[in-house]
C-alpha cells in the first residue's frame, strides 16, 4: 500500500487566521507580477462589499511566510471553517471571481437602512402648543 505524501503545515500566520467562523479568502500577489499588478484592483473592487461578511487578506508573496498551496502569483483561496474549499490559480474575469465570491461566502446582505425617528422635535413642539392645559381650559369655560 502507497501513503500519500504529508502535507507540509501551515505557517502560523495562516493558522491563526483560518481560526474564525467566518469565510476567509486569502490572495497572493506580487509586485513585480504584471498579471498580479493588473488583477489585484480588480479582485479589491469586488471583495470590498464582502468585507464585512468575511475574512480578506490580501498578501505579498516576497514578504509573508510560503504557503503550501501556493504554486504561483496570483492564486486566490478561499477556506470555509479552516478546510479549502476552492482555490483559483489567477482570478479569470470579473464576472467568474464574482461568482465564486457569492459561491463561497453567500448573497450580499443589503445595508441597514438608516430609520427616520418617528417623531421629530419640531412636530412635538406644534403638537404640544396646541394642547389646551387644565387651568387655562378652566378659565376659558368660565370655571
Amino acid at each position: 500500500m502507497r501513503s500519500l505524501p504529508a502535507r507540509p503545515a501551515l505557517a502560523p500566520v495562516y493558522r491563526k487566521a483560518l481560526k474564525t467562523w467566518r469565510p476567509v479568502i486569502l490572495y497572493f500577489g506580487n509586485q513585480y507580477c504584471p498579471a498580479c499588478e493588473m488583477a489585484e484592483p480588480v479582485f479589491r473592487q469586488i471583495a470590498a462589499p464582502y468585507k464585512d461578511q468575511a475574512r480578506i487578506y490580501v498578501l505579498n508573496t516576497s514578504e509573508t511566510p510560503r504557503h503550501p498551496d501556493v504554486t504561483g502569483t496570483p492564486t486566490v483561496l478561499f477556506y470555509r471553517e479552516g478546510k479549502l474549499l476552492k482555490k483559483l490559480k489567477g482570478i479569470g474575469n470579473s464576472e467568474t471571481l464574482a461568482e465564486d465570491f457569492a459561491r463561497h461566502i453567500g448573497r450580499l446582505r443589503p445595508k441597514a437602512a438608516v430609520r427616520k425617528a418617528p417623531h421629530d422635535v419640531a412636530w412635538l413642539r406644534r403638537r404640544l402648543s396646541g394642547l389646551c392645559m387644565v387651568p387655562r381650559a378652566r378659565c376659558l369655560v368660565g370655571g
